[in-house]
């Protein structure tokens, strides 16, 4: 009897470890920006490592965001830059969970969830929006 149940405890964990639509968090990675996108056009103003845009006028900036305890530290390693803000869960929902944010004083929403690309794999995402611009970052 009890390596049955020991079975089914196991097997419960098995089956909950594999599940491919768990939620991350915000404090479940390191996060690199891929681009920063205008509110007006979307068009990208600025990208990252992995990131690109088609405007001739955008810049290459090097943005990593870390997530801790409540609060939110953003470092821009191309013009030595730190930003520090806060977030808070705001709501969750089966495949993402939405924040409050506040970075340098300007407040914000903030969703993570999973993104699937066209062969199926999938991969963390983080945006920011503080209105005139969104911040896209992918999983460090």
């Amino acid at each position: 009897m009890k390596k049955i149940v020991m079975l089914l405890v196991l097997l419960v964990f098995f089956l909950t470890g594999c599940n491919s639509s768990r939620v991350p968090h915000i404090e479940d990675y390191g996060w690199v920006m891929t681009s920063v996108q205008s509110g007006e056009d979307g068009q990208a103003v600025a990208y990252g490592e992995s990131g690109s845009s088609t405007l001739d006028t955008a810049k290459k900036i090097d943005l990593y965001c870390r997530a801790a305890d409540g609060e939110l530290t953003l470092t821009d390693s191309t013009n030595q830059k730190t930003y520090t803000g806060t977030y808070e869960v705001y709501r969750s929902d089966p495949e993402s969970m939405t924040y409050r944010v506040t970075v340098e004083g300007q407040d914000g929403l903030a969703v993570v969830g999973m993104t699937t690309f066209h062969d199926k794999s999938q991969a963390p995402t983080f945006i920011i929006n503080m209105g005139e611009y969104a911040i896209n970052f992918s999983a460090a």
